[in-house]
């Protein structure tokens, strides 16, 4: 099937959001305030940690331990604790997907495109600092792992929201997914 002209498969046309997208986007509004909720209770761990990396505050083993890992030398990118990147990249998720949910068919049509790939790349780099945790670290955060949980939900969320609107846009044609 031939697109119209002027539409682009990755930006829909505005059109109001269906059940489908609400039903997902609702979802990725719980994902990111769960997400943005561990990404800042690890930030206070993170400022507890920082001045006494023995405190014990999250040590369960050798190699479950929030402590090791956020007294590491990867728990800042530029001084800046990973806890405040995740806090404000679930909050911009957060207001991505709101900016949709309330302003349905009025808002731009790179909105639903935007949530995927912000998401996709939070997932990214959870799972690249996962595998430093893993194989550098060689100890794992149950905090940070419950912030993958929620970005990896939070992704999963998103897609299936830009999917519906994908559906929506274009009456229902799956064909419009396929590039």
């Amino acid at each position: 099937m031939d697109e119209p002209v002027g539409r682009s498969i990755m930006s829909p046309p505005n059109a109001p959001a269906s059940s489908g997208e609400r039903w997902a986007l609702r979802l990725v509004l719980v994902f990111t305030l769960a997400g943005a909720g561990v990404a800042g209770y690890l930030l206070t761990l993170h400022a507890a940690i920082a001045g006494n990396p023995n405190r014990g505050f999250c040590t369960f083993t050798e190699t479950l331990s929030c402590d090791k890992v956020l007294a590491s030398a990867y728990a800042e990118i530029a001084g800046i604790p990973l806890g405040v990147i995740g806090f404000v990249g679930f909050v911009f998720l957060f207001v991505l997907a709101s900016w949709r949910l309330v302003g349905g068919g009025r808002g731009p049509r790179w909105l639903p495109v935007c949530l995927v790939l912000t998401a996709g790349f939070g997932l990214s780099f959870e799972l690249v600092m996962t595998w430093i945790e893993l194989f550098v670290i060689e100890a794992v955060c149950p905090y940070c792992l419950t912030a993958l949980g929620f970005i990896t939900a939070t992704f999963i969320a998103s897609l299936v929201a830009w999917q519906a609107a994908r559906r929506n846009s274009y009456g229902g044609d799956p064909s419009c997914l396929m590039p």
